[in-house]
């Protein structure tokens, strides 16, 4: 009985939504104006402790002063192996046919920007005729935020599945230790991490170039 008491109340709340509906005409809908706009704010965070602890608020954490305690955007990976991208390029193969992989080791990063707005605008087409366009807004005062981005090693990887070879650095030159810095590190040649503010100021625009506000042109 209850599901169909609710059915009624959906049919005619329905109903009631749709009698007021009209249809408007491309004059119509060219002689509308509005305003209008929404200020947003956008994280990724990719194998840090940011990203796999849900009850984390902020990126960094501060003091009643405003004085930063803890870094939550540091390395957190169970497994190492897990947090790669390996890349086979045009299927590139060595002189026995296996596959060769471009692998990106312990790859990680925290990007934040706190406030950008999206909003509508104006230009003047190519036919010189005014043009409804989509804005983005970026701030000075609130930088996209670059925290520990990059990876550990970068390595050239040969196998159907080399992609997964965990090997590390322990020894070089007939046994002799490798120095504390690379010691149990994953094997690779070079590796990228990047800690910054990127400061944007203005307005991006965007618009179809084809588009002459006619009923037939495509916007």
């Amino acid at each position: 009985m209850l599901k169909k008491i609710m059915a009624s109340i959906l049919l005619i709340s329905s109903g009631a939504a749709q009698a007021g509906l009209v249809n408007l005409n491309n004059e119509d809908m060219q002689s509308i104006a509005g305003q209008g706009g929404a200020d947003l704010s956008w994280t990724l965070s990719l194998n840090h402790k940011y990203a796999n602890d849900m009850s984390l608020k902020t990126i960094s954490t501060v003091d009643a002063t405003g004085k930063t305690t803890a870094a939550n955007y540091g390395y957190s990976c169970v497994n190492n192996i897990m947090c790669r991208l390996a890349i086979a390029p045009n299927n590139h193969v060595d002189s026995s046919g296996n596959k060769k992989w471009l692998v990106f080791k312990q790859i990680q990063g925290t990007l934040q920007i706190d406030k950008f707005s999206l909003d509508g605008s104006t230009i003047l087409n190519k036919d010189n005729k005014a043009q409804t366009a989509m804005q983005l807004s970026f701030y000075d005062d609130k930088p996209l935020k670059i925290r520990n981005f990059g990876f550990a090693n970068l390595s050239v990887e040969t196998g159907a599945t080399a992609y997964q070879n965990s090997a590390t650095y322990t020894t070089f030159n007939s046994n002799q230790s490798v120095p504390d810095f690379d010691k149990g590190a994953e094997t690779g040649f070079m590796g990228l991490n990047m800690h910054g503010n990127l400061h944007l100021s203005g307005d991006l625009k965007i618009f179809s170039y084809n588009c002459a506000g006619t009923s037939t042109s495509r916007c």
